[in-house]
């Protein structure tokens, strides 16, 4: 049984093409007049838009902040050889780092030991101190880690730029950023 004419965008946009060509093996058309899916070659606008979109939304090499504080809390823990997996709650983690560091401020010459994790993880370049990362591991949506966040999201937005960044959708399904 034929199909009857429809105009109707989706039809469009779920008609796939036959070959590379975007044309049919038979050299007809499709229901609309249209040979495959108009504009789908590899070099089309259309195709590069919808690989930019998928790249921006999928993406590995976008850097989300948060991510970034787990990752800095769970290389402070292995400063100290506390791993984030014997944990069940990171509560419980955040509380030995910071029974961690404590015994470590209690040492002579701790500043000398402070100073060096401060430069492995990278927090000097950030402008905050090993005492924020441990209020943030302790309490990470807590009024102690603000400074943290702040200084990891100029990072994560500094190292996101010339990239599309991601995806937000609103309550009917549209994308923005």
């Amino acid at each position: 049984m034929p199909i009857a004419p429809v105009n109707s965008s989706a039809l469009l946009i779920l008609q796939q093409p036959r070959s590379p060509g975007g044309t049919a093996d038979d050299g007809s058309t499709g229901i609309l007049g249209v040979s495959g899916f108009a504009g789908a070659s590899a070099g089309s606008p259309f195709t590069q838009a919808r690989a930019k979109i998928s790249d921006a939304m999928f993406s590995v090499n976008n850097v989300d902040a948060t991510e970034m504080k787990v990752k800095l809390i769970e290389r402070l823990g292995e400063q100290f050889g506390i791993k984030r997996s014997d944990y069940k709650s990171m509560t419980q983690y955040g509380a030995d780092i910071k029974r961690a560091v404590d015994a470590l401020k209690a040492k002579p010459d701790s500043a000398l030991a402070i100073a060096r994790i401060e430069k492995e993880l990278g927090l000097d370049k950030l402008g905050v101190t090993l005492d924020d990362l441990v209020n943030a591991a302790v309490d990470p949506d807590g009024k102690g880690s603000e400074k943290l966040d702040a200084a990891l999201k100029k990072q994560a937005g500094d190292a996101n730029k010339g990239t599309a960044g991601p995806l937000h959708q609103d309550e009917i399904g549209i994308y923005s950023r």
